[in-house]
């Protein structure tokens, strides 16, 4: 069956001259070709993937990683210009989410609502925390991100959160196995941690029709919000004391993701992993997604095949659920 991919990444030309992180990343080199490409080679997986529609994005880390802040503004609106103007004639084949500027959360919120009214963009997408030239890294949680949420939450789009790896100056218990730093796990643990930062924060009590979106089946948090409320509760962080420490919450972490959070199948092809997150989601906050050039629509279309699912499951979240979302 045909199918929408929510997950899919393009690159402008020159662009690792914006973010010098990208000359180490293995996965980079490997497909930068194919990055770059936005028809030919694209458009043909595509048709092995049985894939409809493709939702672009600029690969992680985009204009959260570029080496002088100072470009974001400018950079964010020139990159979607150009992807608006590159899709405009296949819009049968392709939507895009929009680069965001968000070292500075004014301008932010501006060109979300420029790229989708005037570019007419689907979202926004952010590869995680903003450390745009070595500057301490910033989280969308932070109150003057508020407006923001709000606009998101006015147009009535959804913001992606994309994985990136973690700052090289954090110590992690991986440090020293690099393999393990980005899409094998590190970058997992860093959009779930993102996430749920925005949770319990509260931001969610503040903006409850806001709409996040995270890929790879989740990030995690389907297959760890009860334990992460089990804790919570016995350790009596919630109620009274989230309130003093100035941060009431109306709802568990599980009811939260339940109700703002979306996910993707990105690079998942996996069917027991996917039986969970259907035990835990509600069916149309699941959606399809490849995670391209990174991951094959083929061998993506290969497994979807395999499911034992009713057709209207497999519809939903081949196709339906995405075109609902994003209003396509």
């Amino acid at each position: 069956m045909n199918k929408i991919a929510i997950e899919e990444a393009f690159a402008v030309k020159g662009v690792e001259e914006y973010t010098p992180q990208l000359h180490k990343l293995r996965e980079f080199r490997q497909c930068e070709a194919k990055l770059h490409d936005l028809t030919d080679m694209r458009i043909r997986a595509m048709d092995e993937g049985e894939l409809e529609m493709m939702v672009l994005s600029a690969t992680s880390p985009s204009i959260q990683g570029f080496k002088d802040p100072g470009l974001e503004v400018e950079t964010a609106m020139a990159w979607n210009d150009y992807i608006a103007g590159a899709i405009e004639g296949h819009k049968d084949r392709f939507r895009a989410f929009a680069c965001l500027p968000t070292r500075y959360p004014d301008a932010m919120t501006r060109e979300l609502e420029r790229s989708v009214k005037e570019l007419g963009l689907v979202g926004g997408l952010v590869n995680g925390y903003d450390n745009a030239g070595d500057l301490p890294a910033v989280y969308y949680d932070a109150p003057e991100y508020l407006d923001f949420w709000k606009k998101a939450e006015e147009l009535d789009v959804p913001v992606y959160i994309h994985p990136r790896t973690v700052p090289d100056d954090r110590v992690t218990t991986y440090q020293p196995y690099p393999e393990l730093k980005g899409a094998a796990w590190g970058f997992h643990i860093e959009t779930a941690e993102h996430v749920l930062r925005l949770i319990i924060s509260g931001l969610f009590d503040k903006v409850p029709n806001a709409k996040v979106i995270v890929g790879h089946m989740g990030e995690l948090l389907p297959f760890w919000c009860w334990r992460t409320d089990h804790r919570i509760q016995r350790e009596g962080w919630d109620g009274e004391v989230a309130a003093a420490n100035g941060r009431p919450r109306e709802l568990s972490v599980s009811e939260y993701v339940k109700r703002n959070v979306y996910v993707s199948t990105s690079g998942c092809f996996n069917t027991p992993m996917l039986e969970h997150v259907l035990q835990v989601m509600p069916l149309d906050h699941v959606m399809y997604a490849v995670d391209y050039p990174y991951e094959d629509p083929a061998e993506g279309n290969e497994w979807f095949k395999t499911l034992d699912y009713d057709q209207d499951v497999l519809s939903a979240i081949g196709y339906g659920n995405a075109k609902k979302l994003l209003k396509l």
